[in-house]
């Protein structure tokens, strides 16, 4: 059948004004493709024998923390943000609290085993054994280095790569767990080399100078620098082994101590273990020693026993018990009064997709 040249130039239109709408699906449905989505939610009920100054001890349930992650990758470039809270502590929700991590990702190929990526923005500090979230923690709590004795995140340049046995990260950034311009600029820098010498180990070796006089963390000191190894294996099946080592000065973590002075030096280590009995349950260990100042007499240590069920679907739970013993003759960072032990008891529940 024959169609008069209106009716073709109609048709052709309705092509023409086709093709885009279909391209444009066809690329969003390429990007919903190069999206990942997690996150977790964090319950406890909390139980502490440690009194309050009103004689009062701390216990309760609690929604500890809900994160959600988005990160998109497409090519040799990515971002990521990472939106959590902790409704638990109470108080104003701010900017740095909001966001834990925000950052853009460009890889160069062809240099390393998988590329030398440059990172840019807020990032998670490449430095220590125990990690940062609920999900992938083997105990309710952290252990006292991780608290005292390195930053949590950073704001800056990072570029990471990997080469046999070998990866190295190194960072110029604003400071210490601090966000956006200062006064005297970038003058934080440090790094981690991680070698895996055979199957089942892995050393890392951390070093952080921080020069920058405004941040809080460094407490007025001049300069801090923090040196850090960590060790796992995992050779065995179904045991983890894990270590740290923490040697800094300079440095506190901790806007509650107050020993600190220019000369300030602290020094910790933990050790832990942990065993899966079944697919289900399992079990952690950990002890770990902190000195937050050198020149004080004393010291604090902390005992952790956990248990640890899997319960499909994303679903884990956990029975922690721990026991803190400061022999300073000051209350240590936590609260644990001078020649003072304090036991806490928690059930942990995290769902993480």
């Amino acid at each position: 059948m024959k169609m008069n040249n209106r009716a073709t130039a109609a048709l052709m239109g309705l092509g023409m004004l086709a093709a885009p709408a279909l391209a444009q699906a066809e690329s969003l449905k390429d990007k919903l493709d190069n999206i990942q989505i997690s996150g977790f939610v964090d319950t406890s009920i909390f139980s502490s024998n440690l009194n309050n100054a009103n004689g009062t001890t701390n216990r309760g349930i609690g929604l500890d923390q809900i994160e959600l992650d988005i990160e998109y990758n497409e090519g040799n470039v990515g971002m990521r943000f990472d939106l959590n809270a902790f409704p638990s502590t109470g108080g104003n929700v701010t900017q740095d609290g909001l966001i834990e991590q925000g950052y853009i990702t460009y890889t160069i190929p062809s240099v390393a085993d998988e590329g030398l990526t440059f990172t840019l923005g807020k990032f998670n500090a490449p430095i220590g054994w125990e990690l940062l979230d609920a999900p992938d923690m083997y105990q309710f709590s952290h252990a006292l280095v991780f608290n005292f004795g390195i930053p949590t995140n950073l704001t800056g340049a990072m570029l990471s790569g990997s080469y046999g046995v070998a990866d190295l990260s190194i960072y110029l950034t604003n400071g210490t767990d601090v966000n956006g311009t200062q006064q005297d600029g970038m003058k934080t820098y440090g790094g981690r080399l991680g070698l895996s010498p055979v199957d089942g180990v892995n050393i890392g070796f951390s070093y952080i100078v921080d020069k920058n006089r405004n941040n809080q963390i460094t407490q007025g000191n001049p300069s801090s620098r923090i040196f850090d190894i960590d060790f796992t294996y995992d050779g065995i099946e179904n045991l983890l082994i894990g270590a740290e080592y923490n040697d800094n000065k300079g440095f506190q973590n901790a806007t509650n101590v107050a020993f600190v002075g220019n000369q300030i030096s602290s020094r910790g280590y933990m050790v832990m273990g942990h065993y899966d009995f079944t697919d289900m349950v399992g079990l952690t260990l950990r002890y770990d020693y902190f000195d937050f100042d050198r020149a004080v007499t004393g010291a604090s240590k902390a005992y952790t026993v956990a248990m640890t069920a899997a319960l499909g679907g994303g679903l884990g739970a956990l029975v922690e018990v721990r026991k803190d013993k400061n022999s300073a003759l000051a209350a240590d960072a936590v609260g644990t009064p001078a020649n003072r032990s304090v036991n806490t008891y928690a059930l942990e529940m995290t769902y993480g997709f």
